[in-house]
This record gives structure tokens, sequence and C-alpha cells, in this order.
């Protein structure tokens, strides 16, 4: 092997030695995944699940708020235990839900709304791969 190629392997592998090092952060690419699932009472009118549906898509005003769905469940296994609807949201991180949008006032105004009008609702977060 000549000289010249030889000092271009070293050259290489040594820049990608010194660009690369073990205490780098990776980078996330996993989305926080905020489930709500809601049980409405049964005297819920159309009309009130028209406004509460309106106010669902008001979240959409929040900083860090990505791909909101608010759903009707059609599973039809029968296993939905009285939860009717859905309200899904992503953030990047926890911060984003955490500190911007649990306390966002729209956020606020949207729990007054809806929460009258629900049985019961139960919320689970977790980490999308």
């Amino acid at each position: 092997m000549s000289n010249r190629i030889l000092i271009v392997i070293i050259s290489i592998l040594c820049y990608s030695c010194s660009t690369t090092t073990k205490s780098e952060t990776p980078v996330q690419t996993s989305k926080l995944q905020h489930v709500v699932l809601i049980q409405y009472k049964d005297s819920v009118t159309p009309q009130e699940f028209k406004t509460i549906a309106e106010g669902a898509q008001t979240l959409k005003g929040i900083e860090g708020v990505h791909n909101l769905q608010y759903t009707t469940n059609v599973s039809p296994e029968g296993l939905n235990k009285g939860y009717t609807h859905s309200l899904t949201l992503y953030f990047e991180n926890e911060t984003d839900r955490d500190d911007v949008y649990l306390p966002h006032p729209i956020h606020q105004a949207f729990v007054k709304l809806f929460v009258p009008f629900t049985a019961d609702v139960l919320v689970y977060d977790y980490w999308e791969e």
C-alpha cells in the first residue's frame, strides 16, 4: 500500500474519531403521547357535544401541541367500559406538556368547559417509539 493511501486512511479514521464522542446526547425521535379517555354523562346533548368538540380544537392554539385528535370510539368489541371519546395530543418533550400545555389558559378553559359533562376521565401518557 502506498504511503499516500495510508495517510488518507489514517486521516479519515482520526477525523471520524475526533467528531464523535461517547458523551454526545442521542437525538430524541419519539414523541410524548398524551391520551385522555372520556366517559360522558348520559345527559349530554348533541349541542353540548358539539361545543365540547369545538373547545377541544382550541387546544391546537397552544405552542407545543402536535397532532391533536378528538375522536369517538368505534370499536366493535364492546370493551370501552363507558369511555366513548378520546383526546390525543403529541408533545416533543415533557416540558411542553408540563410547563406549557397543562397550565396554559386555553387548556384550563377547556377543562372547565368539559369536566362538568364527564362521568369519568382517564389520562395515559407514554413515549411513542
